[in-house]
Order: structure tokens, then sequence, then C-alpha cells
């Protein structure tokens, strides 16, 4: 593989110097004095800039400077004196060569990972454009088509329209967080954090489940109201219901919410089976955006897991700003 440009050219001009005084250096030094390894830095400069080929002949040049510089040094010396340069010559050869491969290797693979980072830039720049149309689409027209039959429609139909436009706009949420975190840009990560009361959300949250008979809402204190984005908090308590009632097909899943300290709690539990970490991630990352934190309990198999999420409770200063009021559904025993 070779590189062209003016850096090619300027890196022979420059290793070809570098030989040239090193090997000078070498003459005018005693034996004693080693430059074995000075002469691998013109081998490694062409081989990265210009190619294997031409690092291994550099290899070979400074080989046999190398030799020259100490065949003459060693003939005043013994009588073994030339065969003992000749070994030395042809060990330098051989790793001097080793080295210009390396090094070869490594710039390969530092351009191929270089082409699939750009490659994946490129797809996550496309999806970032694309992915949200169809859902943006699918969210307009569900609303159209409820608008359209509003008044022929009835009130279970319109709430599922409305779980349907309350998935759409969480799937753009998704989409545009995971598309910032695959680009590195943690900034596109866009928090609007109000003051919400957290029982209102975990009620929208049981709601939009897809097995509610399932799902047991309890709150002891409904004053609790904390500084978060609500529909990330949303997503976040929607993802742990969701991977509870697909661990099992008739295991209900406990939802508590309360207080504890300066803390507000969302506490959900099922007896299903443990969950690993991996699973609740998304939720993880979308409570540590909020500055809550997520507490995993993993119980074991007849006690299943429980997953405590804590959210700083709002100064009273900030409580009495308009938080998104839901009526919650009635707790169940």
């Amino acid at each position: 593989m070779r590189r062209g440009g003016d850096r090619a050219v300027w890196a022979l001009l420059a290793a070809g110097l570098l030989t040239a005084a090193v090997g000078l250096l070498d003459f005018l030094t005693p034996a004693d004095v080693d430059f074995g390894e000075l002469y691998m830095v013109p081998v490694i400069l062409v081989a990265w800039f210009v190619g294997r080929r031409t690092g291994i002949a550099f290899a070979l040049i400074a080989a046999i400077v190398e030799l020259l510089v100490d065949t003459t040094l060693r003939s005043a010396g013994a009588a073994n004196g030339e065969a003992i340069a000749l070994w030395n010559g042809v060990a330098t050869l051989i790793v001097l060569t080793a080295i210009a491969f390396i090094t070869d290797i490594v710039y390969r693979e530092r351009e191929r990972w270089r082409a699939l980072d750009a490659e994946r830039g490129m797809l996550l720049r496309v999806l970032e454009q694309e992915l949200p149309r169809p859902l943006r689409a699918a969210d307009w027209f569900a609303r159209t088509f409820e608008d359209a039959f509003r008044s022929s429609i009835t009130p279970a139909v319109r709430a599922q329209f409305a779980v349907l436009r309350h998935h759409t706009r969480e799937a753009i949420f998704l989409a545009t967080d995971l598309l910032a975190l695959g680009q590195l840009r943690m900034g596109g990560l866009r928090f609007e954090r109000v003051p919400v009361q957290l029982k209102a959300l975990a009620a929208e949250a049981v709601e939009a489940s897809l097995d509610r008979s399932r799902v047991l809402f309890t709150s002891t204190d409904d004053g609790l109201t904390v500084l978060a984005d609500p529909d990330r908090i949303r997503h976040a308590i929607a993802s742990v219901i969701s991977r509870f009632l697909e661990m099992s097909a008739y295991e209900p899943v406990t939802i508590l919410v309360r207080s504890s300290g300066d803390d507000a709690v969302v506490e959900l539990a099922c007896r299903a089976r443990a969950v690993a970490p991996i699973e609740i991630e998304l939720a993880e990352l979308l409570i540590a955006g909020n500055g809550g934190r997520l507490v995993l309990v993993p119980q074991g198999s007849p006690r299943g897991t429980t997953v405590t999420m804590y959210f700083p409770k709002v100064a009273p200063s900030l409580a009495g700003a308009t938080p998104p009021s839901v009526e919650a559904p009635p707790p169940r025993t």
C-alpha cells in the first residue's frame, strides 16, 4: 500500500538525510557506542508515509550502512571482527524489516478504522435525517384520522389512538437520543427539565402499557414534584414496565411512588425472574440524564427483581410551577 503526495516525498528526503547522518555519527564514534535504535527512525518514517516496500528498501540501506561502518571500525580489531560485523548487519536487517512490516500494518489498521468510522458517521447522519420522518408521518396520520372520525369513534378507540401517538413520540425521542450517542454528541441529548409531578408521569406510563390489567399502581405521596424531562422519565418507567411484562404472561408488575428523604422514588417490582443490568440500560441512561439514579436489585427466582428510581425533589420555590397533570389511576390492591 503506497501513500503518495507531498508528505511521501518529504518523508523520503528526511529518511535519506537521517540515514546518512546516523551512519556518519556511527562512523565518527567509537565501536562501543551503539546507533542501532537510531537506524529505526528513517525506516519507520518511510514505512508510515510511503509504504511497506519502500520501508523494507530503507531497512536494507540502513543495514548496509551499519555493516560498512561496523566492518570499518572492526577491521583493526580481532580476526573474527568482519564475521561479527556481518552477523550484526544481518540481525539489523531482520529487525528493521520486521519494524517496516509492523509500521505498515499499524498504518493500514488505522486507515481501515478511519474508513469504518467515516461510514458509520455517514450512516448515522442519514438515519438522523430520515428515521424521524416516517415516525412523524405516523403521528400525523393517527392525529388526522382521529380528528376526522372524532364524532363516530368510541372512547376505547380514541384511547388507542392516544397510545399510538404517545409511542410514536417516544420512538422519535429514542431515535434522537440513540443517534446522538452513536455520533458521540452528548450535546444532542437535550433534556427539557421542568417541574413535574412524579405520580402523574408514572400514571401515564402505566396507562400506556400493553397489559394494563397486570400493572398494579400505588402512590403514598401525591405531592412529589421533581425537575425532569417528562417525556424521558415517562419513557424510562414505561420501558421497565414493558420489560417486566415481557418476562411472564401472568405475573403482575407492582409500581409504588413514594418519598424517601430528599428523593422522590418510583419502585417497580416483578416476580417473574431476575433482570440483567443490560436489559434496563436505556432507563438508567435516561434517569441519569435527569439527575437521578437507578438501582437494580435482582432478588432471585421466587422473588423476581426490584428496580428503584431515585429523583431529587424540587426545592419549595420551584414546586409551585405548573407541572403536567394527569388523572392517576386509583391504587389497586
